[in-house]
């Protein structure tokens, strides 16, 4: 087993990562250095039968561009919270509409395990928690295949 925190400490630093060795840093940064990740991942083949199949994610492009050029943070894609529900049938809402770290993800976790909620609650977060778990597995498959192809 190889720990990729330690290959990044000793062989990769990127502006975009901040001072930061965090996959939540590095992960933005590989991916506006990689051809072969943004060719790859621009494509939707996330989460289709004959690409990367998926248990939470439909023909997925995880690979985005904003105006300026640079590649959108895969986090910042992920899907906001409670998006599009009606408030007055939702008892118990986030201060955050977004589902995008670890603090964010305990402290879901947390709520679904001790708070009063109601059935369409629970599995918006159990959903986004599902989502966000996988972008973490999946970023350090990321990692991997920047170490391979760069």
């Amino acid at each position: 087993m190889v720990d990729l925190c330690e290959l990044v400490k000793k062989y990769y630093y990127h502006p975009l990562m901040g001072g930061s060795n965090g996959l939540k840093s590095v992960l933005p940064a590989i991916l506006q250095d990689s051809k072969f990740l943004q060719e790859k991942y621009i494509q939707p083949i996330y989460g289709t039968q004959h690409g990367i199949k998926s248990l939470n994610y439909e023909n997925w492009s995880w690979i985005k561009v904003e105006q300026k050029g640079l590649v959108i943070d895969p986090y910042q894609l992920l899907p906001k919270l409670f998006e599009g529900a009606d408030l007055d049938e939702l008892d118990t809402l986030f201060e955050d509409a977004e589902l995008n770290n670890g603090g964010a993800a305990m402290t879901a976790y947390a709520r679904m395990q001790f708070t009063e909620m109601s059935g369409r609650e629970r599995e918006e977060l159990r959903s986004s928690l599902l989502k966000y778990c996988e972008l973490d597995t999946f970023a350090m498959v990321l990692l991997y295949e920047y170490f391979l192809n760069e």
